[in-house]
Parts: structure tokens; sequence; C-alpha cells
């Protein structure tokens, strides 16, 4: 089994979707994971393949227009901030972020299940700080 944490960087799946998708797609690979989260409809579970990638991409959009997590080391910044010229061109990226973090953090959300039955408290925490940054950037 992988790492698994709370935040982006202490989670296998976040960093391969960050080495893989993120490094090689930028822009288009962060509007597509937010997306793809949002199109999933209420009544059908957002799977945890689809959760991971949306979330880290919302917490791209929030380090690229200055609300990075305030723990946030510069390494991991310097990575998040790698396409930072395109993100940054499309504002409407932060209303996708809010609504796609909702999702990930919905009932339905296979990746908020796996935290219910974990650690909540934390997930909780780190998610709703994630929404908070967001919400200033508007």
């Amino acid at each position: 089994m992988g790492a698994w944490g709370v935040s982006i960087f202490e989670d296998d799946t976040s960093l391969d979707w960050i080495e893989d998708d993120y490094t090689s797609g930028g822009v288009e690979a962060v509007r597509g994971a937010l997306t793809a989260a949002v199109e999933t409809t209420a009544g059908d579970t957002l799977d945890y393949d689809e959760g991971i990638p949306a979330r880290v991409a919302a917490e791209i959009v929030a380090v690229c227009f200055g609300a990075a997590h305030p723990e946030m080391g510069t390494d991991n910044s310097e990575t998040l901030l790698e396409h930072i010229d395109d993100v940054t061109q499309d504002r409407d990226l932060i209303p996708l972020a809010l609504q796609a973090l909702a999702r990930v953090n919905a009932d339905n959300s296979e990746l908020q299940e796996l935290w219910a039955e974990g650690d909540q408290s934390a997930w909780d925490a780190e998610i709703e700080g994630l929404e908070i940054r967001l919400r200033g950037l508007t």
C-alpha cells in the first residue's frame, strides 16, 4: 500500500497525478480534473480516481493564485507553480475549483467516504482550509 495522508504531498496517488498529468498537461490537466468531478452527477458516486485529481487541481489553483497552504514548503510550491502563467490566465478556474472541492467532499464521494472511516477531523480541516483559501480569491 502506498502513502496516504491529508496533504497532497503525503499521498502517492496525488503525487503521481502531479508528476504525470499536471507536469505534461498543465492547465488543461487542471481544468479536466476539476470538470470531471463537477460533471459527476449528484446521484453517482465520485470515484477515488476522479476525486484525487480534482482535489490536487483545486490546490494547484489556490497556489497559483497566491493562496498556498501556510505550511507548504518552497519545493512543493515550486512544483505546483510549474504552469502558473497558464493557470492564472483563467480566473474561471477558481469557482470551478470550489465546485469540484464540494463534490469531492460530498457524501457520495469515495474519497470522503474513505476519510470518514479514518481521520475525519484531519480531512475536514484540510478541505475546509482549502475552501477558505479559494473563497478568498473570489
